[in-house]
């Protein structure tokens, strides 16, 4: 199979199921199909991109949501751009090392990730092993009260069972982008210790994807970042269909780069060390 990598830091119930076929390619940023959400025209259902980098200490991950109004792929009506202020949508990011990881799966009770959504990485590639769940805060999510940040928190899967490890409640910004005249973006700032199921070092790779999803249980996932088709046949849609994935995105943890300043300290030391030498 082939695999959708970026190898630098620059690159959510029923129980009726769909195949999969794994889409793996390299993607700097990562990018998905504009218009191939389901359920709604709704523009904060469809994620079109994402990036992520890493310095010694934070992961830093911005996801962007259909910036202009376009046909939908599966119901040929008109899909809204994104305002993901007033959206009342919540947000996945699901994270696997692989396969034999022994992650959560469809077929435990909370369908494979701590939210209980009906969403889960397939037990071939793994199985779920990190969820950071994004939501809105500040506000009702509505025109009258729309969100001012957004917020998250995140969970580890070890021993069968899910663990939160940390709650960051609000602060994590929203932007316009891409011609959206309303905010379609969120960055997020991750710190890699809370996943304390893994070992992130520069070298190390995970492999992830980022859904979209329903603010309550049992909700599908209405988009995938990875998957560059519908999570599901629009003929058939169900908001409690559960998406079992086999397409997932990759990223490679980079060694941080040092400052400039740290960089001209280290030029100094080095022809101090240098002078020296020269007068021995």
């Amino acid at each position: 199979m082939r695999k959708r990598t970026l190898l630098c830091g620059a690159a959510v119930f029923g129980l009726a199921t769909t195949a999969r076929a794994a889409i793996y390619q390299t993607v700097s940023p990562y990018t998905d199909t504009q218009g191939d959400s389901l359920g709604s025209t709704n523009g904060g259902r469809d994620i079109v991109g994402a990036t992520i980098t890493n310095d010694a200490t934070n992961l830093y991950i911005t996801m962007t949501f259909n910036p202009t109004s376009v046909t939908n792929t599966n119901t040929n009506t008109t899909e809204s751009a994104a305002s993901i202020a007033t959206s009342g949508y919540n947000y996945g990011i699901g994270i696997t090392t692989g396969p034999g990881a022994g992650g959560d799966t469809m077929a435990s009770t909370d369908h494979g990730n701590p939210y209980g959504r009906a969403i889960s990485i397939d037990s071939t590639l793994g199985g779920m092993t990190d969820w950071v769940g994004v939501y809105g805060a500040g506000g009702a999510g509505t025109t009258g009260s729309p969100y001012t940040s957004y917020g998250f928190n995140d969970y580890v899967y070890s021993s069968s069972t899910w663990t939160k490890i940390d709650t960051v409640s609000s602060g994590q910004p929203l932007s316009a982008t891409g011609g959206d005249a309303n905010d379609n973006t969120i960055s997020l700032t991750v710190p890699m210790s809370d996943f304390t199921n893994l070992t992130l070092t520069p070298g190390t790779t995970i492999d992830f994807d980022i859904y979209t999803t329903g603010s309550s249980g049992n909700q599908t996932a209405y988009d995938s970042l990875a998957d560059q088709s519908a999570t599901q046949p629009e003929a058939t849609y169900s908001a409690t269909t559960q998406y079992d994935g086999t397409v997932l995105d990759s990223y490679t943890i980079v060694a941080p780069v040092p400052e400039p300043a740290t960089l001209g300290l280290l030029s100094c030391g080095g022809l101090l060390l240098l002078k020296r030498r020269s007068k021995a």
